[in-house]
């Protein structure tokens, strides 16, 4: 069971790891909604065998890469091999290390609820993936949320690599993004 009423929305990111943590407009309107709304007075049953590989991440190198460890359908391929789509290695990781938590708690949980729940998955995720590789990788977190879809995705930052999102013009997108970079 998972009681939304211990989980606080002023305690958002953990900043003891050396985090810089950045947000738009957009996403600063919605974390103000979160602590205006009354989410924590309900008790949810989640099986967490569905969601561990979300809450309870575990990452693992894959070919100079850095992954969410998913039971996805399609096996990883022997090696990275760039396309059309995926020109490097930081759009496949952005790619396959994004997560739409909709998909996984629409069912019991409304969009706000779910977005309050990701605000904590995130400082999760920077934690264990600083924990584990320290200061051998640098990565970028993002948090989006439309009001109605929360997305969760991070990828590796190599200075050879165009990042995946620009970090300097975050009021140009649409969505709600906070980004965490460890």
């Amino acid at each position: 069971m998972l009681d939304l009423r211990n989980i606080s929305v002023k305690v958002l990111i953990n900043h003891n790891r050396g985090e810089s943590l950045k947000l738009n407009s957009k996403m600063q309107h919605y974390l103000d909604g979160l602590a205006s709304t009354e989410l924590r007075t309900n008790n949810y049953n989640i099986n967490l065998n569905g969601v561990k590989e979300v809450v309870f991440p575990e990452f693992i190198e894959w070919d100079g890469c850095v992954l969410l460890k998913q039971e996805k359908n399609d096996p990883l391929p022997h090696q990275f091999s760039p396309n059309q789509f995926i020109p490097d290695r930081t759009a496949f990781e952005a790619d396959y290390n994004h997560i739409h938590l909709n998909d996984i708690f629409d069912e019991i949980l409304q969009p706000n609820q779910i977005f309050y729940l990701s605000t904590k998955i995130i400082d999760v995720w920077a934690a264990v993936l600083s924990r584990q590789f320290k200061s051998r990788y640098r990565f970028i977190l993002i948090l989006s949320f439309d009001s109605d879809e929360v997305v969760l995705r991070f990828y590796t930052v190599r200075d050879n690599e165009t990042p995946w999102l620009d970090t300097s013009a975050l009021e140009s997108y649409l969505d709600g993004l906070l980004l965490i970079e460890i």
